[in-house]
């Protein structure tokens, strides 16, 4: 296993920590009212998890959307891309986004529901392309998708939490932590001046999220809102 604070450039020998008060490690797995209490005090509408764990290979990746909220629309995909990149970015890390959906587009018209996750996906793919943001649709081949970027978008909040379970919990990956993303209602802004760390799984070391939580504070260029 590599050392878990070599995978973030800010956390040099020479880096000055900022903003440390700003960072609250939730513990693992909060109660409900931990999320409901933090939505009434930011006035945020849902709440998204930024997830953060190595693979079997070591590998560092994000993926979004996972709970608490499971009703993600296509608004909130974008929300979380949005959201999720000036974190990674901070982290001293170039974000690389790949967007998974449910099917191939030779797939379209066989389900309902793996029509919408293609659809969805080709239109944030374009969409973000447009507005300058690099990104590209892997369909559901995720295995293809890992070899090229480090930012996954899937395709529902449920996806994001299977997956984490899967490598971190089940699997040999490792739990980092998961940022939450705290997203307020359309022409407005969450009045939480926090981020907000948590983490899923069992089998996670809090001693990873101590150091997920040490270098957004180390990071120069953070922007809590």
């Amino acid at each position: 296993m590599i050392s878990a604070r070599s995978l973030f450039p800010v956390l040099s020998d020479a880096y000055q920590p900022i903003a440390a008060d700003s960072i609250v490690f939730l513990g693992h797995r909060p109660s409900e009212s931990v999320y409901s209490g933090l939505k009434e005090k930011a006035g945020a509408e849902k709440i998204f998890r930024l997830s953060v764990f190595l693979t079997h290979k070591d590998r560092l990746l994000f993926t979004a959307p996972a709970g608490p909220d499971m009703n993600t629309d296509p608004e909130d995909l974008e929300f979380c891309v949005k959201a999720g990149l000036p974190l990674i970015r901070n982290l001293g890390i170039l974000p690389k986004i790949g967007i998974i959906s449910g099917g191939r587009a030779g797939d379209l018209g066989r389900n309902d529901t793996v029509d919408c996750t293609i659809q969805n996906a080709e239109a944030l793919e374009k969409k973000l392309n447009t507005e300058g943001i690099p990104a590209k649709h892997y369909t559901i081949l995720i295995e293809e998708a890992v070899k090229e970027t480090n930012f996954l978008i899937l395709p529902d909040s449920l996806s994001g939490e299977m997956i984490l379970k899967t490598v971190a919990g089940v699997g040999e990956g490792v739990e980092i932590g998961n940022i939450l993303l705290l997203k307020p209602p359309a022409g407005t802004a969450v009045s939480d001046n926090k981020i907000y760390i948590e983490q899923l799984t069992k089998k996670a070391d809090s001693a990873y999220a101590e150091i997920l939580k040490e270098a957004l504070a180390a990071s120069p260029q953070i922007n809590l809102r």
